[in-house]
């Protein structure tokens, strides 16, 4: 399972020099890639439009960790490859984004009802 790969990054990250904030917005990859399993070890269903942008991401790692942390958070990939061509990644992105949205305008709605 890929979870294995979470565990073994968080060791690698928690032994490296000086100590890793983790921060979706870090300009620093590790910080992001850090803030990314600890999305998915908790299930943070608060940090899925983060994990969302970091699919865009030009680092193949981020991607293969964010639609990790997706299906995990989620069950669902919405077709998203990180190895995919760039083009074949925008389409799945461009799902996961219409998914946020429509999570995020839902509660709103149910109120003007």
């Amino acid at each position: 399972m890929r979870y294995f790969a979470y565990i073994l990054l968080a060791s690698f990250l928690a032994s490296c020099g000086p100590t890793i904030t983790a921060d979706f917005d870090s300009p620093e990859p590790a910080a992001r890639n850090a803030a990314i399993v600890k999305a998915a070890e908790h299930k943070d269903q608060a940090a899925v439009p983060d994990l969302v942008r970091m699919l865009d991401s030009d680092d193949p790692a981020t991607r293969l960790l964010a639609i990790d942390a997706l299906e995990r958070i989620t069950g669902e990939t919405l077709g998203f490859e990180p190895s995919a061509p760039e083009m074949e990644r925008r389409h799945a992105v461009d799902r996961w984004q219409a998914r946020v949205q429509d999570q995020h305008s839902a509660p709103s709605q149910k109120g003007a009802s």
